[in-house]
Order: C-alpha cells, then structure tokens, then sequence
C-alpha cells in the first residue's frame, strides 16, 4: 500500500508494477482542531511562514487513511512513526 500526499493527490492505494496507484481510496484530514504535538507545531509553522499547501498537507498527514484491501481505518502518521521506530536490543 502506498499513501500520496502532494501533487499527485491525497490517497492511499496499492501500487501495481505496471499499472500505476490502483484502488484509490481518498484520505481524510484532520480538523485544524485536531491536530495536537508535532502535528499542530507543524501546520502552525508551516501557516506562520506563508506555506498554505505545505500546512493543507499536514492535516492530511496527520489525519486518517482507508485500507484499499480490507477497508480499516488508520491514523496516517501513527502507522509511519510505529513503522519507522528504532530497533533497540
């Protein structure tokens, strides 16, 4: 499975070899109001420095995702960060 945030468009699919971002599911981002911690620094960061696509991408990161094949429902950034943690032992 694949998210994109950005130019492409805001979605979460699986990525097939020859064709392309298949079973497109659109994410769901997080209200302003939301967004607490690191989420909230960066949209306020990103707002305060004039980056408005930068601080729409953030509540898209920091928001939800559907899974194409069994339909579940995540917090993008939640899965990234447990995916990404350092491997201590």
């Amino acid at each position: 499975m694949t998210i994109a945030i950005g130019g492409y468009g805001y979605y979460s699919a699986y990525r097939d070899w020859d064709a392309g971002d298949v079973d497109r599911r659109d994410l769901l981002p997080a209200s302003v109001a939301e967004l607490d911690g690191m989420g909230r620094w960066m949209y306020d960061l990103a707002v305060r420095d004039g980056q408005d696509r930068l601080a729409e991408g953030v509540t898209y990161l920091f928001g939800r995702a559907e899974c194409p094949r069994c339909a579940s429902v995540f917090r993008t950034a939640d899965e990234y960060a447990a995916a990404n943690l350092p491997v201590f032992g």
